[in-house]
């Protein structure tokens, strides 16, 4: 496949951790960053699962379902991505009530992605991502 926005000329960044629980649409973004040539460093279904990897691999950009199987929902999870670990977080979301977009917004996330999606809208959200986390301007780093 080709590189239609530029991202596999990346290198150096830290990589896009994918926090998806349908194992479908997480292997579906997956495949996706895999084509851009872009790196992965993981895939996580709950909270504490990217959290692990995030440490682990300190990703440059979250893509993040705000609505995860445990304890923890994609906005908490993304308000730790960013004020522990500087992590720009992209939101995944279905969600379309105002109480869980206002909630999410809060958190100063770099972006929202409904669902479902396209590869061209993947790669457009994830190069914008990438692009502020090369300049500087992660969340929590201000």
């Amino acid at each position: 496949m080709t590189d239609p926005v530029g991202l596999a000329a990346r290198e150096g960044s830290g990589g896009v951790l994918v926090v998806e629980d349908e194992g479908l649409v997480a292997m579906f973004i997956e495949d996706i960053l895999e084509d851009l040539g872009l790196p992965c460093c993981g895939t996580a279904a709950t909270a504490a699962e990217a959290l692990d990897l995030a440490e682990r691999h300190r990703p440059s950009a979250a893509l993040v379902d705000i609505g995860l199987r445990g304890n923890r929902d994609g906005i908490a999870l993304a308000e730790e991505l960013t004020g522990r670990l500087g992590i720009t977080v992209v939101f995944l979301t279905g969600a379309t009530d105002d109480a869980t977009l206002e909630r999410a917004r809060a958190t100063g996330a770099h972006g929202f992605l409904g669902k479902p999606c396209t590869e061209p809208e993947i790669a457009e959200i994830v190069r914008s991502a990438l692009d502020a986390a090369t300049a500087g301007d992660r969340p929590g780093t201000a």
